[in-house]
């Protein structure tokens, strides 16, 4: 049996897409069915036996827009065709716009373990310029309910850097959540991605974006103020309140382990191979319905996209980079191939050498984007 796996479905559907999101999904619910029956065949065929899965995530879109009984026939699939680790961590993403009744207590009932709120605001004007479906008092229903559910992982997604924000602004958003003691925090600065409303929006000069000075002093605020809270900042956007609460499916990602991908526009990495399957449910559809796989592209990384991402991702992560690991993959002395580098971050106090890895301060993580570009160029 191979180390432990973790495994992602993407629920594509959304009720209204967000205005700043671009991540993959489409209001049209009437494919819903299709979607449904096409996702149990590509369990079928990804071989989902040959691991022993340890974490479920449900991403998307919307997967609460998902009935209980579909997350039930997800759910029963899953454990029919793999190796299910006891325990289990299974997150699920929640819009408390699209939560009600006995909702969260069947999601509780069918082993759902880690709820994912999508709060974004606890201000109903920052949610209307975000292009949320839901209001705060929508925000705060969804997280009472869950703690009615019985869920004891809870985590709340908030999203800092609109236009015009402030300080005493942002911090009312936190409090807010810390109101309720969440488990873990993720805090995203708002990003303009390219064709998204949003952005459509910035470039037509209909929305100024906040000053890179002032996001990056809202992003410090976020670290102290939780840091005070007692949250660990162990990752750039996110906070928990043990370690046992920090999400184990996304540190996945950071660290190269393996994992599996369901879905529309989902990713897979066997550790050395990407792939990632269509951004279209039609197409999606039509191609597991001919038994094919709905892989748009894959590919093999070579030693130079490998050590990339160990920086990329492992930089993200207040643990930093496994030295030995990457020396392992490059062949060379990390200290010798990236002295310029090491001199650069030390001589601004941004990070340092210890115990084998190599890691940002909060500081530094202010800058995570320059010190990235500094190491690729050298390994380029």
């Amino acid at each position: 049996m191979s180390e432990p796996h973790g495994l992602y479905i993407h629920i594509p559907f959304c009720v209204k897409k967000c205005a700043y999101c671009d991540f993959y999904s489409t209001s049209d619910f009437s494919l819903k069915e299709d979607f449904m029956s096409a996702l149990l065949v590509e369990m079928g065929m990804r071989s989902l036996g040959d691991h022993c899965i340890d974490t479920i995530y449900f991403g998307g879109g919307t997967p609460s827009a998902l009935t209980a009984r579909e997350m039930e026939r997800i759910l029963s699939c899953v454990h029919d065709l793999a190796c299910i680790s006891d325990p289990v961590e299974v997150t699920m993403e929640v819009n408390p716009g699209t939560v009600g009744g006995t909702y969260l207590a069947d999601m509780h009932s069918l082993g759902v373990n880690r709820l994912n709120i999508g709060v974004q605001s606890f201000q109903d004007e920052k949610l209307k310029f975000l292009g949320r479906i839901h209001s705060a008092a929508h925000a705060v229903k969804a997280i009472e309910g869950g703690r009615r559910a019985g869920f004891e992982n809870i985590g709340l997604d908030l999203m800092f850097g609109v236009p015009h924000e402030a300080a005493p602004d942002w911090q009312g958003d936190m409090d807010a959540a810390f109101s309720f003691f969440p488990e873990h925090l993720s805090c995203y600065m708002l990003t303009y991605e390219p064709d998204t409303p949003l952005d459509n929006t910035r470039r037509a000069g209909g929305v100024i974006p906040l000053e890179d000075k002032n996001v990056a002093d809202l992003f410090t605020l976020t670290s102290h103020h939780a840091g005070y809270r007692g949250y660990d900042h162990y990752e750039v956007s996110n906070f928990a309140k043990k370690e046992r609460y920090r999400s184990h499916h996304n540190e996945k990602y950071w660290s190269g382990v393996p994992y599996t991908g369901l879905g529309p526009a989902a990713h897979s990495f066997d550790g050395a191979r990407r792939s990632w399957n269509h951004r279209d449910v039609i197409r999606y559809v039509h191609l597991l319905g001919k038994g094919k796989l709905p892989v748009m592209e894959q590919e093999t990384l070579t030693r130079e996209q490998m050590l990339m991402e160990r920086v990329m991702l492992g930089l993200r992560t207040f643990e930093g980079i496994d030295i030995p690991a990457f020396e392992q993959i490059s062949g060379q002395f990390f200290g010798e191939q990236f002295q310029t580098v090491l001199d650069r971050v030390e001589e601004r106090g941004w990070g340092n050498i210890a115990q084998g890895r190599f890691a940002l301060n909060l500081g530094g993580m202010v800058y995570l984007d320059t010190v990235v570009e500094w190491f690729v160029e050298r390994i380029v």
